[in-house]
């Protein structure tokens, strides 16, 4: 049921009450940038890590520099995840990755179909929205996020001559 104030004291009320929901809907500050407007508890790496090695990513993905233990049958795809680039994926993108593969189709994957299925590519990692809980999820996020390191590029400088 909505509530329209008639006096200008209840508008103001209704203004104040207004801002500070929307307030409280912008997050607080974490160490990894959230998605906006949604704050998710911290997860736990080593949980995540778990998560990983038993929701079936491995069979499309590995994690530079960490040793996991062998699954039985061969990879569907190789597209390693983690490591030193020279852009992080943030924590929302890791996450939108997992919850909707399609999002964004990787250019690794894009170059293995033909030009016809470039058109309009679907990725082929699977939804696992059914098949992990939200703490697995939030988990997972963080030992992704965890595995990357931020390179910087090393700049020369520019010469400004006459």
């Amino acid at each position: 049921m909505i509530i329209f104030a008639s006096t200008p004291r209840l508008k103001a009320w209704a203004a104040i009450v207004v801002m500070a929901a929307t307030g409280s809907l912008g997050g607080c500050g974490t160490d990894h940038t959230p998605v906006r407007g949604f704050v998710l508890p911290q997860g736990d790496i080593e949980r995540g890590q778990e998560v990983f090695a038993t929701a079936g990513c491995r069979y499309c993905h590995s994690i530079r520099d960490v040793d996991l233990p062998p699954f039985e049958g061969n990879a569907v795809l190789d597209i390693e995840l983690g490591g030193k680039v020279y852009r992080v994926k943030t924590y929302g993108e890791l996450l939108t990755s997992i919850v909707n593969p399609n999002h964004v189709v990787s250019a690794q994957y894009r170059a293995m179909l033909d030009a016809k299925e470039r058109i309009n590519p679907q990725s082929p990692m699977p939804v696992f929205n059914d098949l992990i809980n939200v703490t697995q999820l939030i988990d997972l996020t963080a030992f992704l996020h965890a595995r990357y390191e931020l390179l910087t590029p090393q700049y020369r400088g520019y010469y400004y001559g006459p």
